[in-house]
């Protein structure tokens, strides 16, 4: 197995958006498994923007990012803004490089709740509960992630 350090990094931004104490899940029909909306972070594109970005075409969905953000170490005079921290951040080995992947907690935005498929590259967009997945096909770590939000978040 190649050690993380001899493959190339690629700078992903994924979402967890829990509605109605339910995560939202894409089936991915390439990886053939349940996974949450994200993608490549493009050139001139904070992970912010990526996800929402991302969520979007994945989904049809408008989402804004829950979670803390530090404004007062912006400096508008300086040009400096700042970014929500993530929720986490995980090194992931895909196919034969990695993904260093930005993941936010997200809620829906507005009163859009129509979900529109991604049929390009996604097979089902479905609401989980915890006693729900397991159901369904999810990377190990993904399940614990999993679990681990929906314990610990309340809508």
């Amino acid at each position: 197995m190649p050690k993380n350090n001899e493959l190339e990094k690629h700078f992903t931004a994924s979402a967890l958006i829990i509605d109605n104490g339910k995560v939202l899940l894409v089936h991915h029909k390439k990886l053939g498994v349940w996974l949450y909306p994200g993608g490549h972070i493009e050139k001139n594109e904070t992970p912010e923007q990526t996800v929402i970005r991302e969520v979007k075409e994945e989904t049809g969905l408008d989402v804004e990012i829950m979670g803390e953000k530090d404004n007062s170490l912006s400096d508008a005079n300086a040009d400096v803004s700042v970014l929500y921290n993530p929720y986490v951040i995980l090194c992931e080995l895909v196919g034969n490089h990695y993904h260093d992947d930005i993941v936010y907690l997200c809620s829906i935005y507005g009163n859009n709740r129509k979900i529109k498929l991604n049929e390009g590259e996604l097979k089902d967009i479905q609401f989980f509960g915890i006693d729900e997945l397991d159901n369904i096909k999810l990377f190990p770590n993904f399940r614990r992630l999993l679990e681990k939000v929906l314990r610990n978040r309340v809508d």
